[in-house]
């Protein structure tokens, strides 16, 4: 299992990286478009087609945020039950969840095939869709291993794919989720009321 967790962990280090430079590419074609369009009254065509390509490869960061615990979850209910009930919720939401994006993957790397074969195109800016299709494929096979790793690693309790706590990384974030006395009653420097 630590071989797979290792290879799941660089695939999704490169997928993650990947994210970073659709966003950054995202960013700056949209604020030339913006300029283009409205100080020199020449919009670029073809800009909306490639954002929503982009948006697309931005997806392939899900698995490394999972595995990192950088996701929101919010457990109201669940974290009442008890510890037995919410580890079997844990699983059957892994199972789920794993199931969810295995078959949607595989869907997508078939919708390759598909578009290869119907030579697909995006309309404005002619390129081959397969590729966006691929890439979202493998992101979400990624995601379901990903899946895998954290449920298991929830069960027997490695702190590799345990959830992290956001404030130990940054603790000023923990002036937005408490109240100035219980940050400071936290801190122990008074009492929360």
């Amino acid at each position: 299992m630590p071989t797979l967790l290792k290879t799941i962990r660089a695939v999704t280090t490169v997928l993650v990286y990947v994210c970073y430079a659709a966003v950054i590419v995202t960013t700056v074609m949209t604020v030339g478009d913006v300029i283009m369009r409205y100080i020199f009254n020449r919009p670029n065509s073809g800009v909306t087609e490639w954002s929503q390509m982009l948006l697309i490869v931005s997806m392939t960061a899900m698995a490394h945020a999972l595995l990192e615990g950088r996701f929101i979850s919010v457990g109201t209910l669940v974290d009442r039950f008890p510890r037995k009930a919410n580890i079997a919720f844990e699983v059957i939401m892994g199972v789920v969840s794993f199931v969810f994006f295995v078959v949607v993957g595989w869907q997508l790397i078939k919708m390759v095939e598909t578009s290869i074969a119907f030579k697909e195109t995006y309309f404005v800016i002619k390129t081959p869709r397969w590729p966006m299709y691929a890439i979202l494929g493998v992101s979400f096979l990624a995601t379901g291993l990903a899946t895998v790793s954290y449920v298991i690693g929830r069960l027997t309790k490695r702190p590799s794919t345990h959830e992290k706590n956001v404030f130990d990384d940054n603790p000023d974030l923990a002036i937005l989720a408490f109240s100035d006395t219980e940050y400071e009653a936290e801190k122990g420097g008074g009492d929360a009321q």
